[in-house]
């Protein structure tokens, strides 16, 4: 019998290396699942949550397999423009008509990328060496649309980061050839090298906490599109105490009653919109489809810029 659940295994983050001790392989942006095996196909989150539903057209992956009694470790990806949209992917994520699931899973196909193999004939191989889980995994999947087992490269870890980088996609998964799998932990045997974007935004609205006295928790950022001022999103992460309070000062001396936008937005609560004076550097893993900042984080401010020098360009 298969275990019920099992805790994948984190990787570290670390700066880019060489290593002929490593493996390097593509770091996929898309959601981390582990597949049971055996007479159906049963798909977990990271979280242990079953998301066998929402991926209707993985449900058959046990019948690409030689081998019956198998736990797969890997990434669910969807594929926009030749390359992984982590927000294409969220689309997918949200539903829970059935209906609704198999029309999008259409519009919005999905792709198992594999890289480990936990269980093989009901036994484990976590306590295996990589390098003897991989040769197994590439001998027991048939080929398919639906799934594919990522590839990976000896030793040349800089150079794979840079290519990955020129390519657009979100980094790269360092994996020690002897490494063993340790569910639920967080290794330095599995190092992750992840790319980060910058940009020159202006504060153009801060957000304050309704819950904690009127605390600030975040900025609302901008930038110019040709002569049109547009939002970016919020940037809540990143900050110092000393530096929120002394923002925060300085932007209730801007305020202001209008939104200095070129269309309308849907203003969060707790938000104050301030003259666009004020511009910032901040740190972002991509531009999502509705036009705000992944995962930003608040670098620095930029008294020496101009608020009008600040002109989106995707990356720095």
């Amino acid at each position: 019998m298969l275990p019920q659940s099992i805790k994948p295994m984190l990787a570290s983050l670390a700066e880019p290396f060489d290593s002929p001790d490593f493996l390097y392989e593509i770091k996929w942006d898309g959601y981390r699942c582990l597949a049971f095996l055996e007479g159906s196909t049963r798909l977990q989150s990271r979280n242990g949550k079953e998301i066998s539903h929402i991926f209707p057209e993985l449900r058959q992956i046990h019948q690409r397999i030689r081998q019956p009694g198998v736990v797969l470790d890997g990434e669910i990806i969807a594929i926009r423009d030749q390359k992984p949209s982590f927000s294409q992917l969220q689309k997918r994520a949200q539903l829970r008509d059935a209906a609704q699931i198999r029309l999008i899973s259409q519009k919005i196909p999905v792709v198992y990328v594999v890289f480990d193999l936990l269980y093989w004939n009901h036994q484990s191989l976590m306590q295996k060496p990589l390098l003897e889980r991989r040769g197994r995994l590439e001998e027991l999947m048939v080929p398919g649309d639906e799934w594919m087992v990522t590839s990976q490269i000896p030793e040349k870890g800089i150079a794979y980061f840079q290519t990955t980088a020129e390519l657009g996609l979100e980094g790269v998964i360092a994996k020690q050839q002897d490494s063993l799998y340790y569910p639920g932990k967080r290794v330095k045997s599995w190092l992750k090298f992840k790319h980060k974007r910058r940009g020159i935004f202006i504060v153009c609205g801060y957000v304050e906490n309704v819950s904690s006295r009127g605390e600030l928790s975040s900025l609302l950022l901008g930038a110019y599109d040709e002569d049109i001022l547009k939002p970016y999103g919020l940037v809540g992460t990143g900050f110092t105490v000393k530096e929120l309070e002394a923002i925060h000062q300085e932007l209730r001396t801007i305020r202001s009653s209008a939104c200095p936008f070129g269309r309308p937005i849907q203003a969060p609560r707790g938000l104050s919109w301030t003259q666009p004076l004020v511009v910032c550097e901040v740190e972002y893993l991509e531009l999502t489809d509705d036009g705000s900042l992944r995962h930003p984080l608040f670098i620095r401010f930029r008294p020496e810029l101009k608020p009008e020098d600040c002109r989106f360009e995707g990356s720095s």
